[in-house]
């Protein structure tokens, strides 16, 4: 059964989005004339590994992950995008095409910008190039840190190295710890994982009983980090 939101506007993705954020006012609303919303409901294939696609995506609500085929051919999630998240840039920069799969993980809205229109602007943006390249760079190693954990760690380093690479991208910093302001249930933390959610929520709950994290609804609140750094080695 499909659950749509109601549609962010194509301008509120693009301002969302912090690497986009050199642009000029002009090249926004020009992105924002040639780009059109899109939705993939949950589990819905964006792409596939090797396509060639004419556009790259920034999520407007939702999340997407990007994934890779591990050498027992089994999916290894290497990256998790959120809102102001944006995906696919490098391979429509550098023609390359797509070297991972990217996969709603929930109900997603994301904008779909063509690759003609950003291609005149970032070869005008020294700015937009610098953060590319810094954004890349950094995104690589936490892939590298998840890929290791995900393909040959434990179950519990697996949900910990999910968690930790949540807090990063999406913790928000409250007087008890770090709230994850991600709603995902405990189903889809353990597809990241690549576990099952009865172990998942064995973990969960016993990290809860020694209060490293504490759940809230569909959120979940880390108060103690260093116990999860821990977990992972």
């Amino acid at each position: 059964m499909s659950d749509q939101s109601e549609a962010p506007s194509r301008r509120e993705v693009l301002a969302g989005s912090t690497l986009l954020g050199s642009l000029s006012d002009d090249q926004v609303g020009e992105l924002v004339v040639n780009s059109r919303m899109a939705h993939a409901e949950k589990g819905e294939t964006i792409w596939l590994n090797g396509s060639s696609v004419s556009f790259f995506g920034v999520v407007g609500t939702g999340f997407v992950k990007m994934t890779t085929v591990g050498p027992s051919h089994q999916e290894i999630t290497t990256e998790i995008m959120g809102p102001g998240h944006v995906f696919g840039l490098l391979g429509v920069i550098d023609g390359t095409g797509c070297p991972q799969t990217a996969k709603a993980i929930t109900g997603t809205w994301y904008l779909k910008v063509p690759k003609a229109g950003i291609l005149p602007f970032y070869e005008q943006n020294v700015v937009l190039k610098e953060q590319l390249f810094k954004r890349t760079t950094h995104r690589l190693r936490q892939a590298f840190d998840l890929i290791a954990h995900l393909s040959v760690g434990t179950v519990e380093q697996r949900v910990a190295a999910v968690l930790l690479v949540l807090t990063r991208s999406f913790g928000r910093d409250c007087p008890d710890g770090i709230l994850l302001d991600v709603p995902l249930t405990r189903q889809e933390i353990a597809e990241l994982a690549g576990t099952t959610v009865e172990s998942t929520i064995r973990i969960m709950s016993r990290w809860q009983k020694q209060e490293w994290i504490e759940t809230q609804a569909r959120h979940i609140l880390v108060k103690d980090l260093d116990r999860l750094l821990e977990a992972v080695r």
